[in-house]
């Protein structure tokens, strides 16, 4: 499972908090509090219907925002509530017959994993895993050749949530594949730190939620698809009034843009939250975000490097959006849970979520630590300060036993 943010957080025994999960969900600026606070006290005196009708503009551009960041046209961007939930409907919508082929990253998220294998079992098709070099990168290569004529869809993430480590996604869209074959990328964790665009990685579905880099609150996704995926899924598995016209003879037909995806519910004032994050990155700049994140990650391995028992995944020097680490004597829900008692947040990465990419590394759990724009020095010191003082004392405990 992944963990960190549970109840151990709230008995952190001193007032400081020091947030270091942001690839789980990243702190809130105060611009996206303000609106969706603004926005409730509206439905509050207008009520919901009136007040999604006050701010339909605002609404709208949300969606000019979001379709500019991940490079597409606004009639290409659907909502949704949860990133991986708009790409199960995606790939639910896919044509798909037995003896066709779905390629997927091992350490793809683990529902966009359990969608494929669902969806394939249904239809009769297979499910195919993407070779990885050593370094778990995917194997431009050896993936060029597993395609063919039978190849439906590609998937991968553009990081996973297992290991810090950017994949070659722009590469692997550069391979050619058949004209039904859809391109899958899940953006969760590049998006808003990383440039990285629809038509940058050749894709066909792009998705990621508000709520980590973006920082954008919980219960907001994008969809951005391509012209070849809007004519492949022309048929949703999941629809609502919002997605069409419910015709006289009561066939439906379904609207041509992306749109076609989205539920006719959804909170405004989420919505309206995600609008003041996108703002707020074009105000801050992804180049200072990523110079920022980069430079404390820095810091962070080199003091995590020194922590006697302690292994990190990434590389010294790999372009990694988090870190990840295992300590020889200490669990991993160990040091998550000791952490939170001291008010510091990271969070821990098991099978339920990254079995393929974990079993294959012999592994079963590991700690992630994301810092993020807000993040500060004192907050990489006093991490360090608190890991090293649980090594010592594990170290220590280990002794006594063996004297005994």
């Amino acid at each position: 499972m992944i963990s960190g943010n549970g109840p151990a957080a709230a008995r952190a025994e001193s007032g400081a908090f020091t947030h270091l999960n942001a690839a789980g969900a990243g702190l809130m600026p105060e611009s996206v509090v303000t609106a969706i606070k603004s926005h409730l006290d509206l439905e509050v005196r207008r009520g919901a219907h009136w007040a999604a009708a006050d701010a339909i503009g605002a609404i709208e551009e949300t969606r000019i925002l979001a379709a500019g960041l991940m490079g597409v046209a606004p009639t290409h961007l659907g909502f949704g509530e949860q990133a991986s939930r708009l790409w199960a409907v995606a790939i639910a919508s896919m044509p798909l017959k037995r003896g066709d082929r779905i390629l997927i990253a091992r350490n793809d998220w683990g529902g966009n994993i359990l969608s494929a294998v669902r969806r394939a079992a249904c239809a009769g098709a297979e499910v195919i895993r993407l070779p990885m070099t050593g370094k778990g990168l995917i194997d431009i290569e050896k993936v060029a050749a597993l395609v063919d004529e039978r190849t439906v869809a590609i998937c991968a993430s553009a990081v996973a949530s297992s290991f810090g480590l950017r994949q070659p996604v722009e590469a692997l869209g550069s391979i050619p594949r058949p004209e039904s074959c859809l391109y899958f990328v899940d953006a969760a964790q590049a998006i808003g730190q990383f440039d990285l665009t629809l038509p940058a990685a050749s894709a066909d579905v792009m998705v990621a939620p508000g709520r980590k880099w973006l920082r954008g609150g919980r219960g907001q996704a994008m969809m951005a698809l391509s012209d070849r995926a809007l004519r492949r899924l022309a048929q949703p598995i999941v629809i609502d009034q919002s997605a069409g016209a419910w015709c006289p003879d009561d066939s439906f037909l379904v609207r041509e843009d992306a749109k076609r995806f989205e539920a006719w519910e959804f909170s405004a004032a989420g919505r309206l939250g995600l609008r003041a994050s996108l703002q707020e990155l074009d105000r801050i700049g992804r180049s200072h975000v990523r110079a920022h994140n980069a430079e404390k990650l820095r810091c962070l391995g080199a003091n995590l490097r020194d922590v006697p028992g302690l292994t990190v995944f990434e590389d010294e020097d790999a372009d990694a959006a988090f870190l990840t680490f295992q300590h020889a004597l200490l669990p991993a829900d160990t040091i998550v849970d000791q952490l939170a008692m001291r008010g510091i947040a990271v969070a821990s990465v098991g099978l339920d979520y990254a079995r393929w990419e974990l079993e294959a590394r012999g592994l079963t759990k590991i700690v992630r630590v994301a810092p993020h724009v807000y993040s500060t020095d004192d907050d990489i010191g006093r991490f360090t300060e608190e890991l090293v003082r649980l090594s010592t004392q594990a170290g220590q405990d280990r002794g006594h036993s063996a004297q005994r």
